[in-house]
């Protein structure tokens, strides 16, 4: 049974343009989290201003870590700055939504998945799940946890699908 993620609460949501002590917090724990991701080179300055550099930077994560990238710091993009992967839903058969979705997508780019980009995580997406976990010595029990979702974010592919421009 899949675990329900809680988001952090009494975080406002951020956009370009916010100032204050929370852009400030939200600039520091992006620091953090982008610190985890191999080879990667950028910080953004901690000036409590959401200015263009905080976007891109903020984008770029999101893109990472299989959110919408949308630019905006709402609960979810929070609950990974906070909580890091363990912040990722855990998905299994049935699971429906645009996280399988994007599941489904990077394993199609990488030629594991073969079935319609559809969001819902069937016996061929858990067949495909299962594969790429063999290929990266991780249990292969079809289902998205921690380390498949670290196995996911650290694609050499799936880094270069999010570069920053």
């Amino acid at each position: 049974m899949a675990s329900k993620t809680i988001f952090p609460i009494n975080r406002p949501f951020l956009v370009i343009g916010s100032s204050g002590s929370a852009v400030t917090e939200m600039q520091k724990l992006l620091n953090q989290r982008l610190l985890e991701l191999p080879y990667f080179q950028h910080e953004v300055a901690v000036t409590g201003y959401f200015g263009q550099n905080t976007l891109v930077l903020v984008k770029y994560l999101q893109c990472l870590v299989f959110l919408p990238v949308d630019g905006i710091v709402g609960p979810k993009t929070w609950a990974y700055l906070c909580e890091g992967v363990s912040s990722l839903p855990q998905l299994s058969l049935g699971s429906t939504g645009s996280f399988v979705k994007a599941v489904q997508e990077e394993l199609k780019s990488i030629h594991y998945y073969r079935g319609a980009i559809d969001g819902h995580f069937d016996s061929n997406t858990a067949l495909s799940v299962q594969a790429f976990q063999t290929s990266r010595q991780l249990i292969a029990h079809g289902i998205i946890e921690i380390q498949t979702w670290t196995e996911l974010i650290n694609l050499d592919t799936h880094i270069q699908q999010c570069q920053i421009n």
